[in-house]
């Protein structure tokens, strides 16, 4: 126990009173005091002042011996008594509801007061008073209420009580309302109390007096209310409770307390919920008649638009029967009669299946055209077409695939309207562009398509140029034309690529050119001791052109590391996709190569078509022309 106040006093080698203080304080958070280093001996120690609300302890002066052996520890334990507490609690006699605003003078046995104010307490919001603080075990009290709150009449009579160690006493005082209203709301099944209704009273020229809601308890009462009639109209029930709409006379009289008691009933009924017996989707639109179980019809009802209809309000527990009187537009028609029953307070819920009238789609997949690829001729049936099948909301309802025969079938399917979208076209052929609309009318019903498909082209293209003859040391500048996508399909991983001679080059720029689709694309390069490829640059616009420095040392390469080949990289491409502006390198040729020493620059183009790489590739030789070339002998003749 926290902030428990000891004295420790040592005592020396024997036991006696007096010596001197080593500690004087509070105990922690844990409610310990710890004491280390102490020389062997007697001590004494003492509690007191006790923590907030508890006694001192009994007895409070304990004796301890240290030996001064290693590890010689002693432990001391006090315990304390919480003070006796006491409350005054002030309540309504009619229904038990604290009384706030009653004032209570308290004072010993002997007379005084207790506490401040002379004594005179008032209770709080919840009608009490809490007087622990002021009073002590043995403490023998008097409490008399000396003026009651406005409405109660005076309860004067003197209560007295004795305060024991570690008790909880409480005096409890009740006050008669002076006239007025008490109205109690109760369920009409258990007579339970129902709080949280709201309750408008009027007199009965009209007058609004105002608007109550029941306590925990479910009443309501308005003390000093003038004699005469006065009417109870509710206007909100509790929740789970049905509004009771009836407006409710009483009188209230000079001097006694009218009571009202009114009765709700909770909420009962059905909550029907009609599904699709394939979907488990709601069907909207249903229509359903109710029977009691005399066999009289109670009420026609229909579904809403997630398939939902409640039936309740006074509906008398008991037996009943459910019809389906007509069914929605696409379901067979349900003519069993169902018996349900409905218990007091309770929602009892029923799933009712509908089996939809269905149909089914087929598709036919042919070739539109004679494909260069495979060799097939217009009119071949294609296997491997993907289509996915969706409903008018939008939802994926079916994924069928055409087998060898061309042919693909969906799973029956409701009555309405769908659309087809092909996912994925049968290889060398390009999906049908645009989505193809099936409704199935009627039961039993087959939607026949044929659908075709039109064979790829798939091409890439490059061309390279650049200087026939070159001179050592001179500067070289390769020229591409040409890149492109010809293909009538997409591309992904779309690339070209150079890859230097570097037994006579040394790569120093790349100019990038312009291109016809606004892409996003990087340049990456391998070099002579790493085959990691390392970013040139990144984030490059395809509608400009960019001077990129790729000498060793803008590239940050070691003094013998060069660049072995750089590639553009795009990603996926569309059909027609091209350059505009013309890209080219410059290079330059190493120093002392020999006349006629020649040298090939080549590159490369591609992308992939699913999982086929599209690729074409070209390249330029180059001769070496020296000023120290070997003299050219005659010709002899011999």
């Amino acid at each position: 126990m926290p902030n428990t106040y000891f004295r420790v006093r040592y005592l020396g080698g024997t036991s006696g009173s007096g010596g001197t203080i080593i500690f004087d304080g509070a105990t922690n958070t844990a409610g310990a005091i710890i004491l280390t280093g102490l020389t062997a001996g007697t001590y004494v120690c003492e509690e007191y002042k006790a923590a907030p609300g508890f006694e001192l302890s009994n007895p409070s002066v304990q004796t301890a011996y240290i030996s001064g052996k290693d590890q010689d520890v002693v432990e001391l334990v006090f315990h304390n008594l919480p003070m006796g507490q006491v409350v005054i609690e002030k309540r309504n006699s009619v229904n038990n509801a604290p009384v706030a605003g009653a004032k209570i003078k308290v004072t010993y046995a002997s007379g005084a007061v207790v506490g401040p104010n002379n004594g005179i307490y008032t209770t709080d919001e919840n009608g009490l008073i809490n007087l622990g603080e002021y009073l002590s075990v043995g403490d023998a009290i008097v409490a008399q209420e000396i003026e009651a709150p406005r409405g109660f009449v005076l309860d004067g009579t003197a209560q007295t009580l004795e305060i024991k160690s570690g008790a909880l006493h409480k005096l409890t005082f009740y006050n008669t309302p002076i006239g007025g209203l008490q109205i109690s709301k109760k369920d009409a099944g258990n007579g339970r109390p129902v709080p949280s209704t709201k309750l408008r009273v009027s007199k009965m020229s009209g007058e609004v007096i105002g608007t109550y809601t029941t306590d925990s308890n479910g009443l309501v009462f308005i003390p000093e209310l003038d004699d005469g009639w006065y009417s109870v109209e509710e206007v909100a029930s509790a929740k789970g409770y049905l509004l009771d709409d009836t407006v409710h006379n009483i009188e209230v009289k000079e001097g006694e307390t009218a009571i009202l008691t009114i009765t709700n009933r909770k909420a009962s009924g059905f909550l029907l919920h009609k599904v699709d017996s394939v979907t488990g989707a709601g069907i909207p639109s249903v229509k359903f008649l109710l029977y009691d179980a005399a066999n009289n019809p109670v009420g026609q009802y229909e579904t809403d638009q997630d398939g939902r209809v409640y039936i309740g309000g006074e509906l008398s527990d008991g037996r009943y029967r459910l019809r389906e009187l007509e069914p929605a537009p696409g379901y067979i028609a349900d003519d069993q009669v169902r018996t349900v029953y409905l218990e007091y307070g309770r929602t009892t819920e029923i799933i009712w299946e509908n089996t939809p009238q269905m149909g089914q789609i087929q598709i036919t997949k042919k070739s539109a055209d004679d494909n260069p690829i495979n060799g097939f001729p217009a009119g071949t049936l294609l296997a491997n077409s993907v289509f996915e099948v969706y409903d008018r909301a939008g939802n994926l309802v079916d994924t069928v695939r055409s087998d060898k025969n061309g042919w693909a079938a969906t799973k029956t399917l409701p009555l309405g309207r769908y659309t087809l979208r092909e996912a994925q076209a049968p290889p060398y052929y390009s999906a049908a562009p645009d989505a193809i609309e099936a409704e199935i009318e009627f039961s039993g019903q087959i939607v026949r398509l044929e659908v075709l498909n039109r064979s790829v082209y798939t091409h890439v293209s490059i061309t390279k140029r650049g200087y026939a003859e070159v001179m050592p040391g001179q500067q070289i500048r390769y020229t591409f034309s040409g890149i492109g996508n010809n293909s009538t399909v997409a591309l992904d991983s779309f690339y070209w690529r150079d890859t230097l001679p570097t037994d006579a080059v040394r790569l120093d720029k790349v100019v990038t050119g312009s291109w016809n689709a606004r892409l996003s694309y990087k340049i990456v390069f391998k070099t002579n001791i790493s085959s990691t490829y390392r970013t040139l640059a990144d984030s490059l616009s395809t509608d400009r052109v960019y001077t990129l420095d790729a000498s060793p040392a803008a590239l940050g390469l070691a003094s013998n590391e060069y660049v072995t080949e750089f590639m553009v990289v795009f990603g996926r491409v569309p059909a027609g996709f091209r350059q505009v502006e013309t890209p080219y390198i410059f290079c330059n040729v190493l120093g002392g190569l020999p006349h006629e020493y020649r040298f090939t620059n080549k590159c490369d183009v591609g992308g992939l078509w699913g999982n086929q790489w599209i690729m074409a590739n070209d390249r330029w030789v180059s001769i070496i022309y020296s000023k120290n070339r070997p003299p050219v002998l005659p010709r002899t003749g011999f």
